[in-house]
């Protein structure tokens, strides 16, 4: 399942850095997932890596949020325990969370967050 998760980011990206090249610094992703030796795991924990981050964060304030996270899930895929909490903290700040399972819905998330700006 990652694997699939992993193309349909790799997708958005792509397309955002496309659509919106005046934006390409303004959307990360934040590498904490992934398979790391344990030293390696301990390191990053210690940095601030955190399990549950949204796998992409636009940093554009718009009239009504001042940043967007996005979960990416496959069509079957849920969110973890950590994933509902960082949801919850977000929009607890004010901040727009979203879940996107598709390309075309993260076009529509994308256009629709951006044309408030």
């Amino acid at each position: 399942m990652r694997h699939l998760e992993d193309k349909l980011q790799k997708a958005c990206v792509k397309w955002f850095d496309y659509a919106y090249p005046k934006y390409i610094l303004t959307l990360h992703h934040s590498p904490n997932g992934g398979k790391r030796n344990s030293i390696e795991a301990a390191k990053f924990k210690q940095m601030g890596v955190r399990a549950g981050f949204p796998d992409l964060i636009l940093l554009i304030p718009n009239k009504f949020y001042p940043f967007c996270g996005v979960e990416l899930k496959t069509k079957t895929g849920r969110q973890s325990k950590n994933q509902k909490a960082y949801q919850k903290e977000f929009e607890s700040i004010g901040a727009k969370y979203v879940v996107v399972r598709s390309l075309d819905e993260f076009i529509k998330v994308v256009n629709d967050y951006l044309k408030d700006v």
